[in-house]
């Protein structure tokens, strides 16, 4: 059985629990509310990434090079051997 005389010691045992367990439901309080912050945040940057794709193009571009097409060597062509 659970023994929770705590006679002597009563006075500071208990509200050092009380202090503790406050402050643990204050730290979980915080991390769901800045993980509800930043999911918000995420939905409205997708959502804005959508719309930005859909006004600059008619689809979205994924996958695409930054370098040039031209500027990048033939397969099997090394980029330093001279050119024929």
């Amino acid at each position: 059985m659970l023994d929770l005389d705590t006679s002597p010691y009563a006075a500071f045992v208990w509200p050092a629990w009380a202090i503790s367990a406050l402050a643990l439901s204050a730290v979980v309080a915080r991390a769901v509310m800045t993980a509800r912050q930043w999911k918000t945040e995420l939905a409205r940057l997708e959502a804005n990434r959508d719309v930005d794709a859909d006004l600059n193009s008619p689809r979205a571009q994924v996958g695409q090079s930054p370098i040039a097409p031209e500027s990048r060597a033939q397969v099997g062509q090394s980029p330093v051997a001279p050119k024929q």
